[in-house]
């Protein structure tokens, strides 16, 4: 048995949950709660320039085995401004029986700025993976986030050739849903190799940005698009490694799509993306996150 993967689990499984909540207080956004229960935790909360907070969460196991659930809320109150991210990649490991779950959940009020910057989800072959992701914004709360999902290890040679997949990513503006995805697929679905969905590729990434103005965003649309077509560029006649498209889904919503080989390449477009999108969304730019580079 290959050490780097663990025995197939399914019974009870770890429940974990965490409870976070962001205040501002003179210009300065802290924590104002702190709850965890089972192996989930928020192992830093820095400050950042700008009154900012930077919130970095861990799963301290690494991954999730059958029978596994994960819970995590956070809320922001009015004009909290938080960055938050993880130190690594969640893996989902296989599972015959019992799948896992987990389940974010968040609040922005009015007023409030969040970037959701999570490190990619690597979801390795016979996987049960059922995820989710909610995220609701209040009246001119502003917004950057992405999610990416990566199938298979490709380092290993091993791609998600047994299991399920059930992902949700729904964004919501003062209780009205504004953009909604949703996979529900087995391994062998023809999502994965069809053009209308992942076109064969291993790695899907989702980034979005949220502004109260119509406007700057139109720019930006057109930055991102500038962006990705640089990100995916290759000599003539060497397949892309990635491709990718950015929609202006309404006035304020702005919405890009990547497909790609690996997950470096992605992260790096949707990084990109993060850096053009903050001076429009956020009004500074900003540097990533150190911890990635841990």
């Amino acid at each position: 048995m290959n050490p780097a993967t663990p025995p197939a689990v399914s019974g009870q499984g770890w429940h974990a949950r965490l409870d976070l909540a962001f205040a501002a207080r003179a210009g300065v956004t802290r924590l104002a709660h702190n709850r965890h229960e089972g192996p989930l935790r928020l192992i830093r909360a820095l400050p950042l320039p700008q009154g900012r907070c930077q919130a970095v969460i861990v799963h301290p196991p690494g991954g999730l085995v059958g029978g596994d659930r994960l819970e995590i809320d956070v809320a922001l109150a009015e004009d909290a401004q938080v960055l938050c991210t993880t130190p690594g990649a969640q893996k989902w490991y296989r599972a015959h029986r019992d799948g896992a779950c987990a389940r974010t959940r968040i609040k922005v009020a009015s007023g409030a700025t969040l970037e959701w910057l999570p490190q990619p989800t690597i979801v390795y072959d016979a996987a049960q993976v059922d995820q989710s992701l909610s995220i609701d914004l209040m009246g001119d709360a502003r917004m950057i986030g992405w999610e990416c999902m990566v199938m298979g290890r490709a380092a290993m040679k091993e791609r998600f050739l047994q299991g399920m997949l059930r992902q949700s990513v729904e964004l919501s503006v003062d209780g009205r849903a504004r953009w909604h995805e949703r996979t529900v697929a087995r391994a062998s679905d023809r999502v994965f190799d069809s053009s209308l969905g992942w076109g064969g590729r291993t790695v899907a990434c989702t980034v979005w940005a949220v502004s109260s103005g119509a406007r700057p965003m139109d720019g930006l649309r057109d930055t991102w698009r500038s962006s990705l077509a640089a990100a995916c560029e290759t000599p003539e006649g060497v397949q892309a490694r990635m491709q990718g498209a950015t929609s202006l889904v309404e006035p304020g919503l702005l919405v890009a799509r990547l497909l790609a080989d690996d997950a470096q390449s992605a992260m790096v477009a949707a990084q990109g993306l993060w850096a053009a999108a903050r001076p429009v969304v956020i009004g500074a730019p900003g540097d990533p996150p150190r911890i990635w580079a841990t």
